[in-house]
C-alpha cells in the first residue's frame, strides 16, 4: 500500500519553508517514521535535498508525486520532543525548520549527498563536437561529482545539462558520511602464550620468517593487547609483518572504535567531598522539594559571589541522577568549561559529556552519539548544549544566567532560557537559573512568583567579601599621573608580588591601541569594509620611551591593524591616506598595552593574558587557566572572560581598569551589564582565607551603578533600575523586536527601509495591534563586512498576531530581496 510523507526541506529560504508531499515507496515503509531525515528530489531540476519528515499519511490530494530517494542514518532522526522543539523555534524566532534542525544535530552527523554523473549506453558516435570533451572527461573519470564540476568547471555545466537532457549521461545519488568515527587496530595473540613462546624458541624449524616476527610475539606475551601503533613504536615493525603473522594464524587484528574525548583525564580524577553549610542545605532542601513535585518548575538561585552556588547545584544534580534522570548544565563562556568540567567529571566520570564550539568535529560527533545512546547522565556546555538529546531529562541548570551569550545572534535567534522552559515543560523537569547578579528579567519573574526565589547571602567558609576602593582617574591625571595604573593600584600590585599572591586585571578591550589617527588632519584609520576604527595589535614588547622615529619603526614592524568585525588586517601605513603626513597618534589602550605597561612597572612580573587573541587555538583556555591556578603567573590580564565563575584561591587583588567603559553605551541594559560585570570581577578576589581587595578605576566615581557594584548591593541596584525600566516601558514591561535590513547598495537600502516601515505601520494599524515603531536608523556599526545596515525597533507585546505580521513581512522580503537581507530578532541582547 502506497503511503505519503510530508517533509520540510532543510536548505530553503524562509518563504519556501513549507510542507511538501512525497510518495513513500514500499521499500522504505519500515525505515521511515516521523522525525526521519530523508533525501528527496526538489524543484524543476530534481536537485537532491535533505528533508525532515513531519507527517506520514495514508492518502494525498496530490497526484503524480515524486518519491523519496533515500533515508539517512537513524542517528539523525528526531524524536517527538525535538520535532516539537523545531516547530516551536520556527514560530518563536521566525527561523526555518532546517535552521532549527542544524542547532539540534551536529553538522558533522549530516550525511553529504553527492550527485554522480555516469555515461549511458547510448551511442556517442554522433555526439556534437562542443559536448564531446565534457562527455569524454566524465566517461574517463568513471563518475564525476556534479557539485565539484559546478565549482571547478563551471563552463562545462551547459554541456552537462544538454547531455543529461539527451540521455548521454545519467545521475546517481551517493550518500557520504561526514564522519564515520575514529578507529584503531588492536593486536592480540591468536594462540596461547605457551604456543607463542614455543614458536619464538623453535629455532630449528624456522616457523617464524624473521626476528621481527619473534620480537612482536615476545611483546604480545608480555602485553596481551596492544594497538598497532604501540607495536610499530616499540619494535619498528611494519604493517606487512603484522599482516603476515595474522595470515598464519598467530595474531588477530581487530578494529575498535576510539571515543574522542579531550576531558578523559579529568574524568579519571576523584572529586572532593562537598560539605554544605546550613544556608546551602536550606537551599538544597527547597530545590529538592520543587523537583519532587514531578511538575515543571522554575527556580532562581541568587547567591553572592563565593557563596557556594556550585556546591548546591552539584548536590541537586546528585538528587536528579539518583532518581534515574539526566541533567544539562549550561555555562556562558568556553573559558568557564574547564573549571565546571573539573567539578563534575570527578564525580560522574564517563557519564559526563561536554559540548562547546572549541571541540573538533570528531569530538562533537562522539559526544552526540554517547548522549543519543543513553550513556550520559550530565551534559555540560555552552549555549548549544541546551539541545543535547537526553531522553530522560530531569533538570536544566543555566549558570551565570544573566550573560548575553545565552542569546544567539544568528538564525535561529533563540534565548537558551526559552528553549530550557520549553524542554522542562515537556519533561516535567526543573529549570534552575543561578547567578550572583541575575538578569532584571529573571529577578522580576522571581519577585512576581513565576520562579521560586532561593537566596545565599553569605560566603562559604571563612571567606569574606573583598574591600572595594574606587579611584577617580580624573584626579589621578590632575595630579600628573598619566599612567593607566593609579598610584593605589600600582602600590597594591607591588604588595601582591612581594607576598607571593596573585592579581587579576580586567579591561574589556583587546588589542594594543584602540585606534590610530593622523597627527596632522586627525583622520582615524578605518576598515575599508566596516565603519569602525582599525585596532592596533602588537607582536613584540614595545619600549615607549624611545624617540618618535624609532617608535614608529618598531610599531610598524612589530604589529598590524585589525578589524574586530570582519577580520581585515593591514600593516601600519607609512603615511596618512588622506593628507599624506607621516605621523600617527596611537589612541586608547587594550589588554596588550596593559600587559606591556605592567611589565614596564615590574620587569620581573610573570603575566598571562586571557582574551580572544590568546584563546584562538584548541585547549588554550585550559592551558592559560590551568597555568594561573598552578601559580605559573603572578597576574592574569583579560577581557570579560576573567570576570565570572573562576575560583583562584591565591588571588587577593582585582583591578578594574575602565569601569565606566560600558556604562554610557546606547542600550537600555548598559547599567545592568556594567553592574554585573563589576560585581562578578570584584568577586574573584579573596575567595579563600586571605582578605581580598578590589580597585575600581573610573572617570565617574559617583555614578550610582558603580557605587552599588562596589557595595555588592544587588537589591538596591534592582530597585533603582526596575523603576527606570517601568518608566521607560522597556523589558520586562514590554517586548522589543529589532528589524535589521542590510545591503551592499546604500541607495537600495534607504528605499527598502522606507517601504518596510510603511508596510509595517499599515499591518499594525489594520490588525489593531498596540505597538510603536522607531526608525529606520543606522545601525551602531553602519557598515559591516561590506554591507550597509539600517534598523527599526518595535516596542510591543509579543503574541501570535504580531509574530504573524513579522512572518508575512519576512516571507515577502525573502521572495524579492535580491542583494538585500532582512532579519528579525525578538528581545535582542543589544539594541
Amino acid at each position: 500500500m502506497v503511503k505519503y510523507v510530508r517533509v520540510h526541506i532543510l536548505d530553503v529560504p524562509y518563504h519556501a519553508d513549507i510542507e511538501y508531499t512525497y510518495a513513500l515507496p514500499d521499500g522504505f515503509l519500515d525505515e521511515v517514521r516521523v522525525g526521519s531525515v530523508v533525501i528527496v528530489p526538489f524543484g524543476a531540476s530534481n536537485r537532491q535535498k535533505t528533508a525532515l519528515v513531519t507527517a506520514i499519511d495514508e492518502n494525498s490530494e496530490h497526484t503524480e508525486l515524486k518519491s523519496i530517494i533515500s533515508v539517512m542514518n537513524d542517528y539523525l532522526s528526531l524524536d517527538d520532543e525535538m520535532l516539537s522543539l523545531c516547530e516551536f523555534m520556527k514560530s518563536q524566532t521566525l527561523c526555518t525548520i532546517g535552521e532549527a534542525v542544524r542547532c539540534i544535530v551536529p553538522s558533522v552527523m549530516v550525511t553529504k549527498v553527492n550527485e554522480l554523473l555516469f555515461v549511458t549506453d547510448k551511442d556517442a558516435d554522433k555526439l556534437p563536437p562542443e559536448h564531446r570533451s565534457t562527455y569524454e572527461f566524465i566517461k574517463e573519470a568513471g563518475g564525476s561529482v556534479l557539485s565539484k564540476l559546478r565549482s571547478k568547471m563551471a563552463e562545462a555545466i551547459p554541456s552537462v545539462e544538454w547531455l543529461l537532457k539527451n540521455k548521454y549521461l545519467q545521475k546517481r545519488v551517493e550518500l557520504e558520511e561526514q564522519d564515520k568515527g575514529k578507529y584503531e587496530t588492536v593486536v592480540a595473540l591468536a594462540i596461547t602464550k605457551d604456543e607463542a613462546l614455543a614458536l619464538i624458541n623453535d629455532e630449528p624449524t624456522k616457523r617464524l620468517r624473521s626476528k621481527k616476527h619473534a620480537e612482536i610475539l615476545r611483546l604480545l606475551c608480555e602485553f596481551p593487547t596492544l594497538t598497532d601503533k604501540d607495536i610499530y613504536e616499540k619494535t619498528s615493525a611494519s604493517r606487512q609483518q603484522l599482516l603476515a603473522l595474522e595470515q598464519r594464524g598467530y595474531i588477530s587484528l581487530r578494529k575498535e572504535r576510539v571515543m574522542r574525548d579531550p576531558y578523559s583525564v579529568a574524568k579519571r580524577e576523584r572529586g572532593e567531598d562537598i560539605v554544605l553549610n546550613d544556608e546551602q542545605r536550606g537551599a538544597l532542601d527547597e530545590l529538592t522539594a520543587l523537583y519532587k513535585t514531578g511538575e515543571a518548575r522554575g527556580a532562581l538561585l541568587y547567591g553572592i559571589t563565593g557563596s557556594g552556588k556550585t556546591s548546591v547545584i552539584k548536590k541537586m544534580i546528585d538528587e536528579v541522577v539518583q532518581s534515574g534522570r539526566s541533567v544539562i548544565v549550561l555555562v556562558p563562556e568556553i573559558s568557564l568549561t574547564p573549571q565546571t568540567v573539573s567539578v563534575f567529571c570527578g564525580y560522574y566520570g564517563e557519564r559526563v559529556a561536554v559540548i562547546h564550539s572549541s571541540l573538533s568535529a570528531g569530538e562533537r560527533f562522539d559526544a552526540y552519539r554517547k548522549i543519543k545512546d543513553g550513556e550520559i547522565d550530565v551534559v555540560i556546555g555552552t549555549r548549544s548544549a541546551i539541545f543535547a538529546p537526553l531522553s530522560n531529562l530531569g533538570m536544566i541548570v543555566i549558570d551565570e544566567e544573566q550573560e548575553h551569550t545565552y542569546k544567539s545572534e544568528t538564525s535561529p535567534k533563540y534565548l537558551a532560557h526559552d528553549i530550557a522552559r520549553f524542554r522542562c515543560a515537556r519533561k516535567n523537569a526543573l529549570m534552575l537559573l543561578a547567578s550572583a547578579t541575575p538578569s532584571l528579567n529573571s529577578y522580576y519573574k522571581a519577585k512576581s512568583g513565576k520562579y521560586s526565589l532561593i537566596k545565599l547571602s553569605k560566603r562559604y567558609g571563612e571567606a569574606t567579601l573583598p574591600e572595594v576602593i574606587i579611584t577617580d582617574m580624573k584626579r589621578e591625571r590632575g595630579n600628573g599621573n598619566m599612567s593607566v595604573f593609579s598610584q593605589r593600584l600600582a602600590k597594591m600590585t607591588k604588595d601582591v608580588l612581594d607576598n607571593d599572591k596573585q592579581a587579576i586585571l580586567f579591561l574589556n578591550r583587546r588589542g594594543y591601541h584602540s585606534a590610530l589617527s593622523c597627527t596632522d588632519c586627525g583622520r582615524v584609520l578605518e576598515c575599508p569594509h566596516c565603519s569602525v576604527a582599525l585596532t592596533y595589535h602588537s607582536y613584540k614588547k614595545i619600549d615607549e620611551q624611545i624617540d618618535a622615529e624609532n617608535a614608529y619603526r618598531v610599531m610598524s614592524n612589530s604589529g598590524i591593524l585589525r578589524c574586530h568585525y570582519c577580520g581585515y588586517q593591514e600593516r601600519v601605513p607609512r603615511e596618512c591616506p588622506e593628507c599624506h603626513a607621516q605621523g600617527f597618534e596611537y589612541v586608547g589602550f587594550g589588554t596588550q598595552k596593559l600587559e606591556n605597561d605592567l611589565q614596564g612597572l615590574f620587569p620581573s612580573v610573570k603575566t598571562l593574558r586571557l582574551d580572544a587573541d590568546t584563546t584562538s587555538t584548541k585547549s588554550s583556555y585550559e592551558r592559560i587557566l590551568g597555568a594561573f591556578l598552578n601559580k605559573e603567573a603572578d597576574v592574569m590580564i583579560g577581557t570579560q572572560m576573567v570576570t565570572k565563575g573562576h575560583n583562584f584561591p591565591s588571588v587577593t587583588l582585582v583591578g578594574v581598569m575602565l569601569a565606566d567603559m560600558m556604562l554610557y553605551m546606547s542600550d537600555y541594559r548598559a547599567a545592568e551589564r556594567t553592574f554585573s560585570m563589576l560585581t562578578q570581577v570584584i568577586g574573584r578576589a579573596g575567595r579563600a582565607q586571605d582578605k581580598g581587595v578590589a580597585i575600581i578605576q573610573t572617570n565617574s566615581p559617583n555614578d550610582r551603578t558603580i557605587l552599588y557594584a562596589s557595595e555588592q548591593d544587588y537589591d538596591s541596584f534592582y530597585q533603582n533600575e526596575i523603576q527606570i525600566r517601568r518608566a521607560d516601558q522597556v523589558p520586562p514591561f514590554c517586548d522589543l523586536a529589532l528589524v535589521t535590513l542590510s545591503s551592499t547598495d546604500e541607495g537600495e537600502l534607504t528605499r527598502l527601509s522606507a517601504e518596510l516601515l510603511k508596510r509595517l505601520q499599515a499591518e499594525l494599524t489594520s490588525h489593531s495591534i498596540p505597538a510603536i515603531a522607531y526608525g529606520p536608523f543606522e545601525a551602531p556599526v553602519y557598515k559591516a563586512q561590506g554591507r550597509y545596515r539600517k534598523r527599526m525597533v518595535v516596542k510591543c507585546k509579543l503574541n501570535n498576531a504580531i509574530r504573524d505580521i513579522f512572518s508575512r513581512l519576512l516571507i515577502d522580503f525573502s521572495k524579492n530581496s535580491g542583494k538585500s537581507r532582512m532579519s528579525i530578532d525578538f528581545n535582542p541582547s543589544t539594541i
